[in-house]
């Protein structure tokens, strides 16, 4: 009787602890992905930039904000990270994970070069 007891328990905290981490990496796969959107955002703004003619002077201005702005939005995003996850953070097995989701959100940006495309591929691995 008491072995049943026991079982359940063990069984229980098993159930919960899963479900616990598995949630956890919905909110780490879900973060990786705002960073990576804000990422691919910076990228596409530095194309445009360099593509923009220099001698528009006010296109150019404009996109330097737009870069600017961006380049805010990531620092802003990348402190809410740090505070969210702490000392998690400097985890190897947390980083490791961190890095395949950022890396698979990375793969749906439109802006990633060849070769930038086969370096997020094989940081998937």
């Amino acid at each position: 009787m008491k072995i049943s007891h026991i079982l359940t328990l063990v069984l229980i905290a098993g159930i919960i602890g899963i479900s616990g981490c598995s949630s956890e990496d919905k909110e780490l796969k879900k973060d990786a992905k705002e960073i990576a959107d804000v990422m691919c955002k910076s990228m596409e703004a530095m194309k445009n930039l360099r593509l923009a003619d220099p001698a528009d002077s006010v296109l150019v201005y404009k996109l330097q904000e737009e870069y600017q702005l961006i380049q805010s939005d990531m620092s802003a995003l990348y402190q809410q990270f740090r505070t969210k996850y702490g000392e998690k953070t400097s985890s190897k097995e947390f980083s490791d994970q961190f890095r395949r989701y950022l890396n698979e959100a990375m793969l749906d940006c439109k802006s990633l070069s060849k070769e930038d495309r086969e370096a997020f591929e094989k940081g998937m691995r």
